[in-house]
């Protein structure tokens, strides 16, 4: 009844168009979560699962929601993608090749691998020293990070 509704599109798209965005870069911490920086006086929490959706240094434009009495920000929309080639080590990850950026803020990211064209997954070991270019971010309209 209400799946492919164009008056409950319109609805949804009114109401993401009045709820308050900020745009600015994403500061990751160890912890899992991170925070919006909209200038040097100005941030916002970004819990873990939203983190997922972004990198540190990514600049975003982010919706504010206001959860249990504190302003939370969800990344919507990427503007400028912090990282695009990267050094990484080589992890198996249930037989599949992954990296893991060397990166003190991107210790626990783990990034799907596909080779170049050319290369075999026999030649690579695990914790291998490998570059890597990221194609796929989930802001983009991506489900994952790849």
């Amino acid at each position: 009844m209400f799946q492919d509704n164009p008056l409950l599109a319109q609805l949804k798209q009114q109401i993401q168009e009045n709820l308050p965005k900020k745009e600015g870069s994403i500061k990751a911490t160890d912890k899992g979560f991170g925070f919006l920086e909209v200038d040097s006086k100005t941030s916002f929490f970004i819990p873990p699962a939203y983190m997922k959706k972004c990198i540190h240094g990514d600049k975003v434009v982010a919706i504010i929601r206001t959860e249990n009495e504190r302003e939370v920000a969800e990344p919507q929309e990427l503007i400028e993608q912090s990282l695009t080639r990267f050094i990484g080590r080589v992890k198996m990850f249930k037989g599949k090749l992954n990296v893991v950026p060397d990166h003190p803020q991107l210790k626990k990211l783990s990034l799907k691998a596909k080779l170049k064209k050319g290369l075999k997954p026999d030649n690579f070991a695990e914790g291998d020293w490998v570059v890597a270019h990221l194609v796929r971010h989930p802001l983009k309209g991506d489900n994952t990070f790849f």
